[in-house]
Parts: C-alpha cells; sequence; structure tokens
C-alpha cells in the first residue's frame, strides 16, 4: 500500500477515536449515571447527622408540576413555623436530588424563610431524558418560581440558592426573571466553556483539541446549545440583585477562582466566601459550617436592611 494510504488510514483512526472520546464526553455530562434518592439521603446523613430527620419532621408536603417542556417536575415544599412571606427556591447538583439543599433548607428556615426544593430534570422524581448543566434547568427553575407565587402568593419575597449546576441554574435563571430577589451561589463554574478545558487537561489529560471540538459537537446535538451557551459569568451582565458566592477553597473539580472571576466581574450588591478548613466540591457547608452560615447571616442583614 502506498504511504499516503497509510497516512489516510491513520488519520481515519484518529479522527474515529477523537470522535468516540468527544461522544462519551458528551454523554457524560448529558446522561451521567445518578445517585438515587435513597443514595442521596444516605450521603446527606453522613455529611450532616441529623439532617434527614429535619427533612422528616418539616417536609409539609410535595406535589408534581408541569415542566414547560412536557414532563413532571417533583416538588418539595418546607413551611416555616412561624407565617412569613420570605420563600427560597432551591437548586441541587449534577447526578444529585433536592437532598442536597437540605442543609441550606434548615439553615434558612432559621432565618424565617419558607422552602421549595425540587428533583431537576433527569434526577430523582423528575423527569427528562437528560441534563444540560443549566441550559434547560434554568427554564425548569422559571416554572418551579411561577408556581411559588402562583401557589403561595404574589406578593412573596424570593430569593434562589443553588449548589454546584444548581448554582448555574440559579444564576442563568435570573437573567430572565426579574422576580428574584437574591441569590446564593454556591460553587457555580463561571463558563461551561472554559470549565471543560481545564476538565480535559486535569481529569482526562488530553489536549482539548480535537477532543473539545467534538465534545462540542455532540453536546449541542443532545442539549441545542454549545459549552460556550453555558456562562453564568456572562448572565452576571444582565443581573442587578444582591448575590452571595460561595466557594471551597479546596475544590478539586470547580476552581474557586471561578467564583472570584464572577465576584470580580459583578457589578450588582455582591458578597464572597470562599470557605475553608479543606472545602471539597460542594461541601463548603459541611466543612466549615460556622463560618458558612455566619456568611449568610450577614448577607441577609445587608440585603434586607437596604
Amino acid at each position: 500500500m502506498p504511504i499516503y494510504g497509510w497516512i489516510l488510514i491513520i488519520v481515519g483512526i484518529l479522527l474515529l477515536g477523537s470522535c468516540v472520546l468527544g461522544l462519551v464526553i458528551a454523554l457524560g455530562i448529558t446522561k451521567p449515571k445518578r445517585r438515587s434518592l435513597l443514595e442521596t439521603s444516605v450521603n446527606e446523613e453522613n455529611l450532616n447527622p441529623g439532617i434527614m430527620k429535619f427533612y422528616k419532621e418539616n417536609k409539609t408536603c410535595e406535589y408534581s408540576i408541569k415542566s414547560s417542556f412536557g414532563y413532571d417536575l417533583q416538588v418539595y415544599f418546607f413551611q416555616n413555623k412561624e407565617k412569613s412571606n420570605k420563600f427560597m427556591v432551591m437548586a441541587h447538583g449534577h447526578t444529585y436530588t433536592h437532598h442536597g439543599c437540605i442543609k441550606y433548607a434548615r439553615m434558612m428556615m432559621n432565618h424565617g424563610y419558607n422552602v421549595v426544593l425540587f428533583d431537576e430534570r433527569f434526577h430523582g422524581d423528575s423527569g427528562g431524558k437528560f441534563t444540560s448543566l443549566g441550559h434547560l434547568e434554568k427554564t425548569d427553575l422559571y416554572t418551579v418560581v411561577t408556581d411559588t407565587f402562583n401557589r403561595y402568593g404574589e406578593d412573596l419575597y424570593l430569593g434562589t440558592c443553588g449548589e454546584s449546576m444548581g448554582a448555574v441554574t440559579v444564576l442563568l435563571e435570573a437573567e430572565i426573571d426579574n422576580r428574584i430577589k437574591f441569590i446564593i451561589s454556591d460553587c457555580a463554574f463561571s463558563s461551561l466553556d472554559v470549565l471543560m478545558d481545564e476538565i480535559l487537561k486535569n481529569v482526562y489529560h488530553i489536549p482539548k483539541y480535537p477532543f473539545k471540538f467534538f465534545g462540542n459537537m455532540f453536546f449541542r446535538m443532545i442539549t441545542g446549545t454549545i459549552f460556550s451557551g453555558i456562562s453564568p459569568i456572562t448572565a452576571l451582565k444582565q443581573i442587578d440583585v444582591p448575590i452571595l458566592f460561595v466557594h471551597g477553597k479546596n475544590d478539586n473539580f470547580i476552581n474557586y477562582k471561578h467564583a472570584e472571576k464572577m465576584y470580580e466581574s459583578y457589578t450588582g450588591p455582591k458578597k464572597i466566601f470562599i470557605a475553608g478548613n479543606e472545602s471539597f466540591h460542594a461541601g463548603s457547608y459541611s466543612k466549615d459550617t460556622e463560618n458558612y452560615e455566619r456568611n449568610v447571616s450577614e448577607f441577609l442583614d445587608e440585603i434586607l436592611s437596604k
């Protein structure tokens, strides 16, 4: 066989391999192995002993609402013992369930808030055939917020809180929703495009070209958007409500620099808390509880005073 024939074969094999790995990357994001409700309840209890007892004693009810995409979203309501028009809607992280937000629900209920949790699409007891790291989730969150106003009253003072993918979701949703009064964003990435560069380098240990190209291609085929289309730091340009940015100093999945970049770029009212005590990804509350709650209290005092 002529040498150019061998060259074509080698190039074809490399392209096919790159294409396959790109598909693996896209599916790892959009159709990951999810944790069951039982798994997340056990994990949260191990991280925060007593949290599931709080959950069982304080969950008022649960119900399903219809997503604008046609599937059901499972919602869980925690009514404060003190009558209040203050509400928080919370969004959990990738591969997880609403159980990941119980610790934040307990914290906010201590501040007089009623809390609405829900399983995001493709997670827990909600429907949806794939997840999109905030792109479609923001529309579902908008639907949950709308249902909360319709169900509990139009005069609500409502904030949102999210962890990891949930934090990305609340930031993206606030760009299209002027009803949100404040946001708590815990360990969000500033841009999926930037995060993918970091993951390819630090997790997969491969160059971003050509693997990122194929991953991006398949991601778009599944979700309808590209990596750069999911960018909380861009969404911040259209938001002007108070935001508390939280991140763990020892987060080895999404570096805390993402939070610092968003904090620096945001022109609205803001506060940042970088948790210590070896706080890992989505572990700031569990690892640095006292400082976490103190920073949230200071943040709430500041926004309520204004």
